[in-house]
């Protein structure tokens, strides 16, 4: 699955490592070509915040419950695409 966010402060990027570290699955992040685990608050911090960013996360049993979660928490901008 990949979705669209934007993690534009720490906060969002705090909530973001937060929830994706409790996903059994694994999650990348990507900003124009580079491409780091969504677990890794340092990684994602050492991305261009300042655009859109695209989350990819393996299909897994818990993967609409941690996608209804960035949708609560405001971090998801636009739904599942396979």
């Amino acid at each position: 699955m990949i979705m669209k966010m934007r993690l534009d402060t720490i906060y969002k990027v705090k909530e973001f490592v937060g929830l994706a570290d409790r996903y059994d699955g694994k999650v990348e992040v990507s900003s124009g070509r580079c491409t780091v685990n969504g677990k890794s608050i340092l990684g994602i911090l050492s991305l261009d915040l300042s655009g859109d960013l695209f989350v990819k996360m393996e299909e897994k049993e818990d993967s609409y419950c941690f996608v209804k979660e960035l949708q609560i928490w405001g971090l998801c901008m636009e739904g599942m695409q396979r």
